[in-house]
């Protein structure tokens, strides 16, 4: 299969490239020219740099392709960003894949993966654990347009073109960055945290699992939403502890009352925090069952992996 990957020089996209090369696909990376890491493409069997795919002509870009993966996204969310920058996370989130869809129904692609995110979702809320049947209540502008989006391709989803939309949680893995990237920075320098009394506890999926993940949807007829995940989720507790075991330090969770570290981490952190002590829960199984998925790499192996590379 030739598949072409859209975003091919960010985090996910990089690996996607990589597994895919790795299964015999033939691959095709789209890259901005000006983006990060626009070098870091080796992997491809061909390398297309682009402006900008918001307005760039999409069809010649996967011409010849059975399968387009779409890991392109605007994906940083921050407190300055209002109302106002609705129309950014569209045009990118929403607009891109639905055209990109499109493109690869015209071109003759038989299959479509989009890299989606449980921000789909929204907030837990009072749910234990969230599954793909989970009512969607996003709340940022990120979640918004990742579910109008997934919406939308679910509904162009047809026999000539099958379209699958892939929701991960926090995806780490090498090179990773945001929260996970600056605990570990805390766990690394020996800052104590008072995560002991913490019962919270977050999914996860590492880099290399999310991009098999894509390989299996791509190698299926299967069509829908599907949360994907690493398998249960990691009390945030043991995962800091396990960050100061690796780099040597002493255990440093100090025992506070949840209410009360909550209220330290919403004043140190803001909406931040909520990485912190919230609990973001979600079941991957549906996916795994549908496809056949089973994680190659394993919560200790991908952590290790990870630090060694902060």
């Amino acid at each position: 299969m030739k598949v072409a990957v859209t975003g091919a020089n960010g985090f996910v996209g990089r690996e996607v490239v990589k597994r895919l090369a790795e299964k015999g696909h033939e691959t095709r990376a789209i890259c901005r020219s000006h983006g990060a890491n626009a070098d870091q493409t080796t992997a491809a069997t061909e390398t297309v740099f682009c402006g900008d795919l918001r307005s760039d002509p999409l069809p010649p870009l996967i011409e010849g392709c059975d399968g387009v993966v779409n890991c392109a996204a605007r994906v940083h969310v921050t407190e300055r960003e209002g109302v106002d920058s609705r129309p950014l996370y569209d045009a990118m989130n929403v607009d891109l894949p639905c055209r990109l869809a499109e493109a690869a129904r015209s071109v003759g692609a038989r299959r479509f993966v989009q890299i989606s995110s449980v921000a789909a979702f929204g907030p837990p809320g009072d749910a234990a654990i969230v599954t793909d049947a989970t009512p969607p209540r996003p709340v940022t502008l990120y979640g918004k347009s990742k579910h109008a989006a997934d919406e939308r391709l679910g509904a162009m989803s047809d026999r000539e073109l099958s379209i699958v939309s892939l929701r991960p949680p926090a995806v780490y893995g090498p090179g990773v960055g945001a929260w996970f990237a600056k605990l570990a920075t805390a766990a690394r320098s020996g800052m104590p945290l008072p995560l002991a009394a913490m019962t919270n506890a977050r999914s996860f999926i590492h880099v290399r699992n999310l991009a098999d993940a894509v390989v299996a949807a791509l190698n299926s007829e299967e069509t829908g939403a599907f949360i994907v995940t690493d398998g249960p989720p990691v009390p945030v507790s043991q995962l800091y502890g396990d960050m100061l075991a690796f780099y040597g330090k002493p255990d440093l969770r100090w025992p506070l009352p949840p209410a009360l570290v909550r209220l330290l981490a919403r004043i140190a952190l803001g909406a931040r925090a909520e990485s912190l002590t919230e609990d973001a829960r979600y079941d991957g199984s549906r996916f795994a069952d549908t496809f056949g998925f089973a994680p190659s790499v394993a919560y200790p192996e991908g952590l290790s992996e990870t630090l060694t590379s902060l």
